[in-house]
């Protein structure tokens, strides 16, 4: 795609969001085999060790939340840390969709994803305005919970950039969130890597009712990593856990399988199929 194609309309990026769906589901079928088969080597050989403990139960306990489904408390009020993001580097949705609230009552929803992650921008995609129901219900609680395990400086790019919306316009940093995975689902679709530039960033968040002022700031902070703190706090928090891949999904702390969530309901159809 040139660079001054149109950007894909939603219902072409919904469309695409469920072929992505698709492949992802087949992508996490392989990734259960390797591990049924990687668990059953760990077993057969009698794993001794620290090293081999530690690897047992990356792969036995992968499907549960450090948190067991409840919410980090307290904020890291940590330099390089945005002011709302708790002290596992998370940030969460609940009644009425503001920030920094919960739905008392509700499950919690856990969302780990890399800004890079073309997976991650897919579920955004597909999910988003059912995950905006489900909180606007008080059915969940959602946490954010971004990480760097891609090794890709665009996720330093977006983490910068959400970082300044999260200090100086958090009310707006949910539709940004949003965006920059639209963002992300283009460029990756186009292979143009000639649009990961913050000035598109800027641009994404300006649509995304950010205000210049706010965006003024983007091309500093990620000139000086400004929130590289945040970025780290939120990657060791995911690694800690024992997760593989993103995105990593849960609820109520247990993860759910992506590949029985493939729809535009399909979160939805999860919890209820619950009880």
């Amino acid at each position: 795609m040139a660079p001054n194609s149109p950007r894909p309309t939603k219902a072409e990026r919904r469309s695409a969001a469920r072929a992505r769906a698709q492949a992802l589901r087949e992508e996490q079928e392989r990734r259960e085999r390797r591990a049924k088969i990687a668990r059953r080597s760990l077993l057969g050989a009698g794993v001794l060790g620290v090293g081999g403990v530690a690897a047992a139960l990356i792969l036995t306990d992968r499907n549960r939340s450090s948190g067991g489904g409840t919410i980090a408390q307290g904020k890291a009020n940590t330099e390089g840390v945005p002011a709302p993001v708790l002290s596992d580097g998370s940030w969460t949705y609940g009644a009425n969709m503001e920030l920094d609230a919960v739905n008392s009552g509700g499950g919690v929803l856990d969302v780990y994803f890399d800004y890079s992650c073309h997976f991650c921008a897919s579920f955004e995609t597909l999910h988003a305005p059912e995950i905006e129901e489900l909180v606007k219900a008080g059915t969940v609680t959602l946490v954010l919970h971004p990480c760097k395990v891609l090794s890709m400086d665009w996720t330093d790019l977006v983490m910068n950039s959400m970082g300044v919306v999260l200090d100086t316009e958090p009310d707006k940093a949910l539709a940004f969130h949003n965006a920059v995975m639209g963002l992300f689902t283009t460029i990756y679709e186009s292979q143009d890597t000639s649009m990961m530039t913050v000035e598109n960033i800027v641009s994404t968040a300006q649509e995304a009712g950010v205000s210049s002022g706010t965006t003024d700031a983007f091309q500093a902070a990620v000139d000086a990593n400004t929130y590289a703190a945040w970025t780290d706090l939120g990657t060791t928090t995911f690694r800690n856990a024992g997760f593989q891949g993103t995105p990593t999904v849960l609820y109520e702390g247990t993860q759910i399988e992506l590949s029985t969530i493939g729809t535009s309901t399909g979160l939805t159809d999860y919890i209820k199929g619950l009880g």
